[in-house]
């Protein structure tokens, strides 16, 4: 009976585990994807975005995977910062919801733009990694 319960305690410790590195490396891929964008570091954003996402933004602009990284690229957009300044998650097998509130400095179209936003990111698990599939921002 003592062996079993060990065995029982072991499994439910080894999926505690694997439940909070998952949930770390949910919350490091936002990191990732922060950086990435101020940084137009496109290699990482291939990898973080997923090929059907639907990026809102605040004033109604949609923009896709492909033109995410060709606006960076181009300099239609580009991030100066973007800092965020509180976070809750909420994760259900492969989907998790993230909320957060961000100050974003940016450049659009040569003009300066600073925005406080409320972000919902809806981001799924494929191959054991976190793909943002949609965003959509409001004005705080």
């Amino acid at each position: 009976m003592r062996k079993l319960l060990t065995i029982l305690l072991l499994f439910i410790s080894a999926g505690a585990f694997a439940q909070q590195w998952d949930t770390d490396y949910l919350l490091s891929s936002v990191d990732d994807l922060n950086f990435a964008l101020v940084n137009k570091d496109t290699t990482r954003l291939k990898t973080l975005l997923r090929n059907d996402l639907r990026y809102y933004h605040s004033n109604g602009w949609m923009q896709t995977k492909r033109e995410i990284i060709e606006d960076l690229y181009n300099g239609k957009l580009t991030y100066n910062k973007v800092s965020q300044n509180s976070r809750e998650f909420h994760v259900i097998g492969e989907i998790a919801n993230v909320k957060t509130v961000v100050d974003i400095e940016a450049v659009m179209n040569g003009k300066p733009i600073q925005l406080r936003l409320k972000v919902v990111q809806i981001w799924a698990k494929k191959n054991d990694r976190w793909e943002l599939f949609s965003r959509r921002s409001e004005k705080v």
